[in-house]
């Protein structure tokens, strides 16, 4: 079965939640971390394409891999840019539906200073 298994949909999803977190966020990873991330994110590159090219066990690249991706999560855990940037975009995409402007618009105004929004 597939209790367990990440669907390929769920995991698609991750991999754009990380690409925009490292939007945000990928100055502040290590310049390892940073030049990992790429390789296998943006070069698409195996894993042992990466430790060929590095130098390192393919092992050392999954451990720096994780860690990028735990300290992009770590630092939207603390700062919650990528949320409140998801939460304007969507009060945006109603407004141009032309659902209740003021309402999101009001609604971008408190995501923008970082204020909760009860009703999304």
């Amino acid at each position: 079965g597939s209790e367990g298994r990440v669907s390929e949909n769920e995991a698609l999803e991750r991999r754009v939640q990380l690409s925009r977190l490292y939007d945000l966020y990928g100055p502040l990873l290590t310049e390892r971390q940073r030049r990992v991330y790429e390789m296998h994110e943006l070069d698409d590159l195996s894993l042992s394409e990466i430790a060929d090219e590095l130098g390192i066990s393919r092992q050392g690249v999954s451990d720096q891999l994780q860690r990028a991706r735990d300290r992009l999560d770590e630092i939207e855990t603390l700062l919650g840019c990528g949320e409140r940037f998801r939460r304007i975009e969507a009060e945006a995409r109603a407004i141009r539906d032309g659902e209740n402007p003021q309402r999101h618009a009001a609604a971008i105004v408190e995501a923008c200073e970082g204020r909760t929004m009860n009703h999304v």
